[in-house]
């Protein structure tokens, strides 16, 4: 049976769409501008999910299922692909009949017949996988790189000799060179040693024996553009058998753009991006693969935990850019305080580890050389940094450990380094601690208060306990609303223990929120009741509380839920509140004030004191604290300092309050120089509600 030429073509598109992940098409339009699908490869069938003879009759079915976002650009690219006789190529989304959609990519080039018509010769490749691949490694990384849109694949068919003869042009773009440079010539032009050298044996070999390595796989290897230039490319190589002879189709994608995207999502996966240092993924790798190695005896090895002081105070005041600029900077300054095996990583926010590695055997010289680089990286971070126009002083806390022939875990290591730079902290900052045993006893102590602290409220542990405020005479003005946890196991503890950890675990929060509604709740027990007592309660409010996004709106509502406490409750604040964000404060407090609510200055003269900020604050009442109180008597230092006190606040137009007096000459001697008001263990102690309430009823009668 004789086959006609257009069967033969049909046949030759079907070999080879069976080694090409698409289809090939030969699309005519007419010179009257109609369409018809004169020949398709037998893989569009599965690829469209139309059946060849109902594309063939009815090519129109497979453009219906283009995405309406896409076929505008679809049938503009053909138009001008055919005005101006321009290979066309495009991506595009097709609804497949199963119901999803997935993305092809066609290309086609164009010639005109004799008649006026137009002749497209194309290859349509379904790339949804690759699209998929593009979207997840875009949004791994989407800050900090850009990922190529389009892939598209060199097609080169080469003969039996080995001489290429056809040349796409994805071709062009990936090799740089123009079909007609290349057609004719060995296709070994398009790689690099030694591969070129070994390419014409490879025939050979496949000519004489048939084995075909390479054949019907897709492998990883290198390409050489027409510059000389060298890349990563994916080949896959395809044998299509005639008659008489056969020819080779090779498909090379150019892996380039994803080689350089891996690299980059391992720099994003283990690197720090502001600083470039290791992250805390590649340290605990690092760390892993050196405990692994590491044999009892050996030399031993150090963690250095970082932290800056009063770094939140710098991002707060001159915000994030200068305090990425000074982590920056102390980031080169540690690579330069450590050997160069040794490695410096950031964990995040401040905290930096340094892993010092061959320390010496013995603990003790170890010791010291780990407390040499500590002491080298203090120097350097206490040398003043230049932000721009500002010069900034910064110092270090740091906490070290050493590694034990226990083959302490990564996350151990990581903990007692972290422990130590704790107790720098706590000490005064600008330290350098060692850890001990003992932190470790201290910290899951502390683990535990704070899990039974996020309990102590649900189970009632928690209560108010009330100290009044007196004049001269004794006679009550008010009450300092003061917390008490009693817990069934500790007994009785302490606020100067609990309260800490409420501030440093955001509990604060909670239990702050509590104590001003139960303080509401006891002024309106009070007022219903037979006791009647009209007093003002102060509630101590942290910094930390105060600035809460939604304390303002919390005690608003509080308020209004219990009216008799409006004009009733004063807010006592320290001055650490004063460090950042006045205007806010400034706000808030007036805000607040219009409901009622009075403030007191708590602590006056320990902390940060700025009277340009002071005057701004609707403030009624400073605190002289008790710990000028404490030696009035002997030290004439505090005896001025409760006496510029005293001034200030006649002067501001304030009233004034002495904390901590415990006795009768204390008192006289704040009489003398003008405090009137007073608070303190002479006059009574903190006593629970009912008790304060018997004790002021029992006054009453004397």
């Amino acid at each position: 049976m004789l086959v006609s030429g257009q069967q033969q073509l049909q046949q030759l598109l079907n070999l080879f769409s069976e080694n090409v992940p698409g289809f090939f098409f030969q699309l005519y339009r007419k010179p009257e501008g109609s369409f018809q699908l004169q020949l398709v490869s037998e893989s569009a069938g599965k690829a469209l999910g139309i059946a060849l003879p109902q594309l063939g009759q009815d090519s129109a079915a497979a453009l219906a299922r283009v995405h309406p976002d896409d076929v505008d650009d679809l049938r503009e690219t053909i138009q001008h692909s055919a005005q101006y006789l321009s290979p066309w190529s495009l991506q595009f989304r097709y609804q497949h009949p199963a119901g999803d959609y997935r993305w092809f990519e066609g290309n086609a080039t164009p010639r005109r017949d004799a008649e006026g018509g137009i002749l497209w010769h194309g290859y349509i490749n379904d790339i949804s996988s690759i699209r998929q691949n593009e979207l997840a490694l875009a949004e791994y990384a989407s800050q900090h790189r850009e990922i190529v849109d389009n892939i598209i694949d060199a097609i080169i068919t080469i003969n039996e000799a080995g001489l290429i003869e056809t040349f796409n042009n994805a071709a062009v773009r990936i090799f740089g060179y123009q079909p007609q440079e290349v057609i004719g010539k060995n296709v070994s032009m398009l790689m690099p040693e030694p591969y070129r050298s070994a390419h014409d044996h490879y025939i050979d070999a496949y000519q004489r024996t048939g084995e075909a390595k390479i054949i019907g796989q897709s492998r990883e290897t290198k390409g050489q553009r027409k510059d000389g230039r060298l890349f990563n490319m994916e080949l896959r190589i395809s044998r299509i058998q005639r008659v008489d002879s056969y020819k080779f189709i090779g498909m090379v994608r150019d892996l380039s753009e994803r080689k350089r995207a891996e690299v980059l999502i391992e720099k994003l996966a283990f690197y720090d991006p502001l600083t470039q240092l290791p992250n805390r993924r590649l340290l605990k790798q690092r760390l892993a693969e050196t405990l692994k190695q590491r044999q009892p005896g050996q030399e031993l090895g150090a963690l250095l935990y970082i932290d800056l002081d009063n770094f939140k105070h710098l991002n707060d005041s001159l915000g994030h850019g200068t305090g990425d600029q000074l982590l920056r900077q102390v980031a080169s300054r540690l690579q330069q305080s450590v050997r160069q095996h040794d490695l410096v990583a950031r964990l995040g926010g401040d905290e930096f580890i340094i892993l010092l590695h061959n320390l010496s055997p013995v603990r003790q010289v170890a010791l010291q050389q780990a407390e040499l680089v500590a002491e080298k990286v203090r120097t350097a971070l206490n040398t003043p940094f230049k932000l721009e126009q500002l010069s900034y002083v910064s110092s270090p806390s740091i906490g070290i450990t050493l590694f034990s022939d226990d083959n302490n875990s990564i996350d151990e290591l990581l903990q007692q380094a972290d422990l130590a730079m704790y107790q720098a902290k706590a000490a005064g900052k600008n330290m350098i601690k060692f850890f001990d045993v003992a932190m470790q006893v201290k910290a899951s102590e502390r683990t535990r208060l704070e899990s039974e602290l996020r309990e102590a409220i649900k189970r009632q542990q928690l209560q108010l306990y009330f100290q009044g405020l007196h004049d001269g005479q004794g006679k009550l003005l008010g009450a300092e609303v003061l917390l008490r946890w009693f817990h069934p196991e500790l007994g009785t503890v302490s606020p100067a223990v609990f309260i800490p950890i409420a501030e440093e675990s955001g509990l604060i929060f909670e239990i702050g929120s509590w104590v001003i509604e139960q303080a509401c709740r006891q002024l309106a027990i009070w007022t219903e009741s037979k006791q009647a007592l009209q007093l003002k309660l102060s509630v101590n409010i942290s910094a930390r509380q105060f600035h809460q996004e939604n304390f303002l709106p919390q005690v608003i509502q509080t308020l209004e839920r219990y009216g008799v406490a409006r004009n009733r409750l004063q807010f006592e604040l320290t001055e650490s509140i004063l460090v950042s964000r006045v205007d806010e404060v400034v706000a808030k407090m007036n805000l607040l004030k219009n409901y009622g609510v009075a403030f007191a200055l708590d602590d006056f003269g320990t902390g940060y004191s700025s009277l340009s900020y002071l005057k701004r604050l609707p403030l009624e009442q400073l605190k002289i604290d008790r710990s000028f109180v404490d030696d009035i008597l002997n030290d004439p230092n505090d005896a001025a300092i409760a006496s510029t006190v005293i001034a200030l606040s006649e002067a501001l137009g304030l009233g004034v309050i002495a904390e901590g007096v415990e006795t009768a000459a204390q008192r006289d001697a704040l009489a003398a120089l003008g405090c009137y008001h007073y608070q303190g263990f002479y006059f009574s102690r903190p006593l629970p509600g009912q008790d304060f309430v018997a004790m002021q009823q029992q006054a009453q009668l004397h």
